[in-house]
């Protein structure tokens, strides 16, 4: 890249305790088809030979830049590089998945070809399986949204599998970050506030179809979901709702399948919610009871659960003890959902990827 040249790409990767991965991820970028990028490894205080790693790395390749850092978690890692970065668009990628060879010149070619605002395409989620990897699909369709009001009238078709909320399958346009000071807040599941806020004014998007990102979901040692186990994720999960109604508000979007879309996928997690709780070994039952009846009966809960006809029939099932706010009975679904998790995982990962994802 010459001196005078500007990056087409800034690529910013937090990195922190994974030397085992880390280095495939960082070929990955530096073998791309797209030669003139810049690429931010952000050491976020790792404990292992992680940060070494990156600057053995960088030594062979100067478009590679290591910053070394106290941890303070990923959101601040990448806000760091944000702040750093010259590209004229931005991509992220998490240190210990990996990218194919023409993943960012496709994206950026997209982007220039129709003076995108935003690059979003499908990815690839891959599991280990009774000794094996097993890979997901995670689609998208082939869409070019010309005009604001186009996209803010069909954005509801990519919420629910995920599309719009995660960082690494999109290419962003960096003034558009930076003149609104768009950043990670520090907080769990940072990347989906993130691009609500980024979301918010954009013009021109286009979607695609391809499918270059490899999600690692789970690795040997790991087969099974992750479980969160976490007695408060339903704060977090209503954080998440609320910012996606902020957005839809901000857009002025009310139809029809934008609020049952809007519901489903909320509705789907506070599912997820209710088995956290049940499944969770360090809760009482009174603990419990206390949790799920609070989520049964908030305000956003119900009007969600009167939006819910496009939700498949597992889901409405599932939703029944939660529309007659039911807390045994929810419970009890929620008991039957863990025990399908911890004796067919392989079937439960199916199911929900199928079932989230359009597997």
């Amino acid at each position: 890249m010459n001196k005078k040249e500007l990056p087409l790409i800034s690529v910013i990767m937090p990195v922190y305790n994974v030397e085992e991965f880390v280095g495939k991820t960082i070929e990955s970028v530096l073998n791309q088809t797209l030669k003139n990028i810049e690429f931010y490894a952000v050491d976020d205080g790792s404990t292992d030979d992680s940060g070494k790693i990156c600057d053995e790395y960088a030594k062979k390749d100067k478009r590679l830049i290591v910053i070394h850092k106290k941890n303070g978690g990923a959101p601040e890692a990448r806000n760091v590089a944000i702040d750093k970065a010259k590209g004229k668009y931005l991509y992220f990628i998490d240190s210990d998945d990996w990218i194919e060879s023409d993943y960012l010149e496709k994206m950026y070619n997209l982007a220039e070809k129709n003076n995108a605002d935003l690059v979003v395409t499908g990815f690839l989620m891959e599991y280990y399986q009774n000794g094996k990897e097993v890979t997901y699909n995670t689609k998208c369709e082939n869409k070019i949204y010309k005009n604001q009001n186009d996209f803010r009238l069909n954005a509801y078709k990519y919420l629910n599998n995920s599309l719009l909320s995660l960082p690494w399958n999109k290419l962003y346009r960096s003034s558009i970050i930076k003149s609104n000071n768009i950043r990670f807040p520090k907080t769990k599941w940072d990347d989906h506030h993130f691009n609500m806020e980024y979301l918010m004014d954009v013009e021109k998007v286009v979607m695609s179809s391809m499918m270059k990102y490899h999600w690692y979901r789970s690795r040997k040692g790991s087969e099974t979901m992750i479980n969160y186990s976490d007695p408060n994720m339903y704060n977090k999960r209503k954080e998440h709702y609320e910012h996606i109604l902020k957005l839809y508000n901000h857009w002025n979007v009310s139809n029809e399948e934008s609020i049952e879309s809007i519901s489903c996928y909320y509705v789907g997690r506070l599912i997820q919610c209710i088995q956290e709780i049940a499944d969770n070994k360090n809760i009482s039952l009174k603990d419990k009871r206390k949790k799920v009846k609070i989520i049964l009966n908030d305000e956003e809960t119900i009007k969600a659960l009167k939006h819910t006809k496009s939700l498949s029939k597992k889901f409405k099932i599932l939703a029944i003890p939660m529309k007659m706010k039911n807390v045994t009975l929810s419970l009890l679904f929620g008991h039957i959902i863990s025990l399908v998790r911890k004796l067919f995982p392989k079937y439960f990962i199916k199911l929900k990827e199928n079932e989230v994802h359009g597997s």
